[in-house]
């Protein structure tokens, strides 16, 4: 009996042992934000924004930056699978059906390093960027959620920006590449008011961070000379009439307002 008492607690030993190295393998944020962004498509059309609540989930060290429709339409997506699988059947997902994102790009931050994956077309590519370099010589304050928040301003990408952040949260990190500061960047838009991204809640939660998509490994540069060559010939393998590639083309090429440039 003792024999077995104590086998059973070695068992239980190593159970929670295992338990404990998974936790300390996956990395978890401390908070969530959520921003709202609003972003022109055109800049000769900048009433008419796209908006989007953004998520970030961050810690010290490492961030993860992400559309919440993209993990909505994503959970949903597996949600059917996995119904299929347990039924034996085959899985009909009408992708129509569910909410598409407006945003199809994630930001990864891990290890000193912020890695953008973003999708032309049907592929996805993924780049190394820096954050910005800031000025941070100016007194102006303002409060925002609660928080006491300072001015910052940076030339990011060939546009000027302002940004608010609190030393209340004194983690470097922010909306996309925005990090950099001493602190949480609440408020983040350029002078032209193209790209806006607002905090609208901020909440202790514990989720994983790790890269949501991994694209093909390019450069920066490689990344802009890709996006360019899509631009002038989308899905050029795809049949399509020619009145239709046309306004394929025209309506791509609307689009003129990116935060990569």
């Amino acid at each position: 009996m003792k024999t077995r008492l104590l086998l059973i607690l070695s068992l239980f030993g190593v159970f929670i042992l295992a338990q404990k190295t998974e936790r300390e393998i996956k990395n978890y944020s401390d908070l969530q934000v959520k921003y709202l962004y609003k972003s022109a498509r055109d800049t000769s059309d900048i009433d008419n924004k796209i908006e989007e609540i953004m998520i970030l989930d961050l810690n010290l060290n490492s961030s993860l930056y992400y559309s919440d429709a993209f993990l909505q339409r994503r959970k949903a997506i597996e949600t059917q699978l996995q119904i299929a699988k347990n039924s034996g059947g085959m899985a009909e997902i009408d992708a129509g059906k569910i909410a598409k994102p407006k945003v199809d790009y994630s930001v990864y931050r891990n290890n000193g390093k912020t890695i953008v994956t973003s999708r032309l077309g049907t592929d996805l590519f993924s780049f190394e960027g820096e954050s910005p370099k800031w000025n941070t010589a100016y007194n102006d304050e303002r409060n925002i959620l609660g928080y006491k928040c300072k001015k910052a301003t940076t030339n990011f990408n060939k546009r000027q920006y302002v940004a608010w952040y609190t030393k209340d949260i004194p983690i470097s990190e922010g909306p996309y590449r925005f990090k950099g500061l001493p602190g949480l960047i609440l408020e983040v838009e350029d002078v032209n008011k193209y790209d806006t991204f607002d905090a609208v809640g901020i909440e202790k939660k514990q989720m994983e961070i790790s890269q949501l998509q991994k694209g093909i490994t390019v450069t920066r540069d490689e990344y802009l000379k890709k996006r360019a060559e899509f631009k002038s010939n989308p899905y050029p393998s795809k049949i399509m009439d020619q009145s239709r590639r046309a306004s394929l083309e025209y309506a791509i090429k609307k689009f003129n307002n990116s935060l990569e440039r």
